[in-house]
């Protein structure tokens, strides 16, 4: 018996030695790249996901406070307005109006000169004090008075986030506010500036509560300021009279990328991943609201968490590549031989897999054209039954005709009357008007039939009328419609034309029409199939709908598959569908949607497409 190891000290062995290691080495070098690189992302992929949520939770806190401030003035403006108070009584409405508005932290009325009339402020204890008339001030030269004194009486000017200041001295513990002001009238205060001053330090702690250990939040008011920072010492550094610190600054990078308009950016900064989205402000005057930008950051401890954890893993995964190439290249010439049978092995079994799937497509060819011929057959059985009435109605015109002749010669044996010939001529014209018309029917059936099987027969394509070919279908499977109680209804547009295969046509409408009286009912009571034709755009579209039992949802997304079919016991092939499907997409270029609901039943409906708009559209 022949040894099939290979012998260690042959020199194809040794040359192959080093050459598999090289190999191996730089296999294991590519793999750990990448794994690292995946690792990396995946480990990563978590923190973007919850920076994107706290960016976005932020933004929607941020932009919904934001955005009622211009509606709380106006609403404030207008039930004052609607109060009208007195002079006296101007204090007390605006204090009342502190409990509807809980984030107002100041409410005053300026005259057109500047001058403070009432002025009105919350305590930290949610206390509202009216500032007495002393200590009332002048703000005519703020930047906010100024731009309330220059807007008209239905614009709103919202100032820019800053901190609060009272007698030019910063409020401690600090107090981040806006300002909206508004022109307004009163008959007791004349013509002025409704102010007010909103509270943000409810929107801050909300914002700041979205901080996770791992994940710090930045939020910048402008260019200018951090509002939110991990550096509490950082925050409102230029209301605080101190050293600039700000996006610009502190971020130039990210702020560019920011201002290029785009939503929301990703970047990696000295190590730490940062995501941030700008809220554009929607006022461009002097001292207005800036944009607010949002910034997530992670902690400097997570990027070299994820280095390590990626290297680790990449690592393994790198030896375990190394050892899985070393016991390769153990086995490799071991069960080369045992590759070598599985091959052919394999080879045959695809032959024998070739030959099935070659009878397989005979069978499906052989099972189509039966469809074809029992599809044909039941246009026979419907022609046949319909031919039934007018031949049977002719010949009793013609029986009834012999009778009238016979019994004229039997009256001329004993003498003919002129009433009697006058009443056999009126009788033989009803007789033969009756068959005449029975007879015109017989050949209008037949002619119908024969342009259908004729069509059918034929390779050809022909432009025909879409009406008359449905019309001449509906004629010959109207017997099988009667024979299972099924009333059929029309609503076909005339003067519609297809190009392409007459007899396909009719035979993918005569499937659906046929796979409706076999499944669709089942004995039921007042069955009906609505067959209705019209045109879109430059395709035809044929709806056959029928109120029967409906499809079973699981059952939906598998009836044009081949095979498919609940009735094989009943000699159903399932093709059916599955050739209508193909027919129609490759011989119309059209489409099938199919919608049903149990109980209430199914609606088809077929698109088809004519061969000259099919071949321009491929051109195009």
């Amino acid at each position: 018996m022949k040894n099939n190891t290979i012998d260690s000290n042959s020199p194809i062995l040794e040359n192959w030695q080093y050459l598999w290691f090289i190999f191996i080495l730089i296999v294991c070098a590519v793999v750990f790249r990448f794994s690292y690189i995946e690792r990396f992302n995946d480990i990563k992929r978590p923190y973007e996901l919850r920076q994107n949520a706290i960016v976005d939770k932020a933004a929607l806190l941020i932009n919904a406070r934001l955005s009622l401030v211009e509606t709380q003035i106006r609403l404030f403006k207008h039930e004052l307005m609607l109060l009208n108070p007195s002079e006296d009584q101007l204090e007390s409405v605006m204090s009342a109006m502190f409990a509807l508005y809980p984030d107002t932290l100041q409410v005053r009325w300026i005259d057109l000169e500047g001058v403070e009339k009432v002025r009105l402020n919350k305590a930290d204890d949610s206390h509202v004090q009216a500032v007495s008339t002393a200590k009332l001030q002048n703000k005519f030269q703020r930047y906010y008075t100024q731009a309330g004194l220059a807007l008209n009486e239905s614009a709103v000017f919202v100032s820019r986030i800053d901190l609060n200041v009272e007698q030019g001295v910063v409020q401690i513990p600090v107090q981040p506010t806006l300002r909206a002001v508004t022109r307004a009238n009163l008959p007791s205060m004349g013509d002025g500036l409704l102010v007010i001053n909103f509270d943000l330090r409810s929107l801050i702690g909300h914002v700041e509560s979205l901080n996770q250990a791992d994940i710090q939040l930045l939020i910048g008011a402008g260019e200018k300021r951090w509002m939110i920072h991990p550096d509490k010492s950082r925050e409102w550094r230029p209301d605080l009279g101190k050293a600039p610190a700000n996006i610009l600054d502190d971020l130039p990078e990210l702020y560019q990328s920011l201002n290029k308009e785009v939503p929301a950016q990703d970047i990696d900064i000295n190590g730490q991943r940062y995501i941030a989205q700008r809220i554009q402000s929607p006022y461009s005057s002097e001292g207005s609201l800036q944009d607010i930008y949002v910034v997530t950051r992670t902690a400097p401890s997570v990027h070299s968490m994820i280095k390590n954890k990626a290297i680790l893993h990449a690592s393994l995964v790198a030896v375990a590549t190394g050892l899985g190439g070393f016991i390769i290249f153990v086995l490799y010439f071991r069960h080369i031989h045992t590759v070598r049978k599985l091959n052919t092995a394999l080879s045959k079994e695809r032959d024998n897999i070739k030959q099935v799937l070659e009878r397989q497509s005979l069978l499906i060819d052989e099972l189509a054209e039966s469809k074809k011929l029992s599809s044909l057959s039941v246009m026979v059985a419907g022609l046949a039954h319909e031919l039934n009435t007018p031949v049977g109605a002719t010949y009793l015109a013609l029986s009834n005709q012999s009778d009238l002749l016979a019994e004229l010669v039997k009256r001329k044996a004993h003498g003919l009357t002129k009433s009697d010939f006058e009443d056999y001529i009126e009788q033989s014209q009803k007789s033969l008007i009756q068959a005449e018309n029975n007879n015109l029917r017989a050949i209008e059936l037949i002619k119908s039939f024969k342009r259908l099987t004729f069509e059918r027969a034929s390779d050809e394509q022909v432009c025909f009328s879409v009406a008359q070919h449905l019309n001449d279908l509906c004629k010959s499977m109207k017997g099988l419609l009667q024979k299972h109680n099924i009333s059929l209804k029309k609503n076909i547009a005339e003067g519609m034309s297809l190009t392409g295969h007459a007899g396909a046509f009719s035979q993918i409408v005569q499937i659906f029409i046929s796979n409706a009286i076999d499944h669709a009912f089942e004995g039921m009571a007042g069955a009906c199939i609505e067959i209705t034709c019209k045109s879109r755009d430059a395709d035809v579209v044929i709806i056959v709908k029928d109120n029967g039992k409906g499809i079973e949802p699981e059952i939906l997304p598998t009836i044009f598959d081949p095979f498919i079919t609940s009735k094989r016991q009943h000699q159903h092939t399932g093709l059916g569908l599955h050739m209508a499907k193909i027919w129609i997409e490759q011989v119309f270029n059209g489409e099938i949607f199919v919608e049903s609901i149990v109980g209430k039943g199914s609606r088809f409906e077929l698109v088809f497409r004519s061969i000259q708009t099919s071949h321009l559209e491929s051109q195009s």
